[in-house]
């Protein structure tokens, strides 16, 4: 399917720019997975021929960590940055589960980037978010009162738990309930009875930053 560009107009039509490609890439890969993921799949997508990603792009794998970079400051960096705001460490504990207890989407980037693992590139990228997501959890246990080895077990867990959610939804997507609204109390109970905080922060006069589901 075509896509227009956001890039400058040429023939009063706007140009991909790099991150048209980008974007295309990571919209791709959660759909098909990264094996589907090829120059010539991207530019018939996109409507155009393969002379405009040689213009931005030396070949797959520069367009790969490209892409895998976008996705990584938007998810992670962006989303931790945000939740700092928030001053109670307890309330961003609060909304980071929130996610994990939300019915997860069956093409999860994420879960499709698991499944390649094995590529360098996106082993890479996986073990950074993973290590700066799990490190967010652990401060913030640890400034709720945790010694650091309970912070960190707790921290592991509730991101496991997340991650499994994603992976199950993409891999057996019917064992997962149907009714979701009871599901947020028994995560929350499971990871430590973290109370239910107020969903306006005080400090900030706003409703905090709601975490990006990838």
């Amino acid at each position: 399917m075509a896509r227009k560009g956001t890039g400058a107009k040429r023939l009063d039509e706007p140009t991909l720019t790099a991150t048209d490609w980008a974007e295309a890439a990571l919209q791709l890969i959660a759909e098909a997975g990264l094996g589907a993921l090829t120059v010539e799949a991207l530019a018939a997508r996109l409507g155009v021929t393969k002379g405009s990603f040689y213009w931005h792009f030396k070949g797959r794998s520069e367009l790969l960590a490209a892409a895998l970079g976008r996705w990584e400051q938007r998810a992670t960096t962006e989303a931790i940055s945000g939740l700092s705001a928030v001053t109670d460490a307890r309330q961003r504990l609060y909304l980071m589960l929130d996610a994990v207890s939300r019915a997860p989407r069956s093409r999860s980037l994420y879960a499709a980037l698991a499944e390649a693992a094995g590529d360098p590139i996106v082993r890479r990228v996986l073990n950074r978010v993973a290590s700066a997501r799990i490190e967010y959890l652990e401060a913030c246990y640890r400034e709720l009162g945790l010694p650091q080895p309970r912070a960190k077990a707790k921290a592991v867990f509730a991101y496991a738990a997340y991650r499994g959610l994603l992976q199950v939804a993409h891999e057996a997507p019917a064992v997962l309930p149907a009714d979701w609204s009871s599901y947020a109390a028994v995560v929350l109970d499971a990871l430590g009875s973290v109370p239910r905080a107020k969903r306006t922060s005080k400090d900030t006069g706003r409703t905090p930053t709601k975490i990006r589901r990838s």
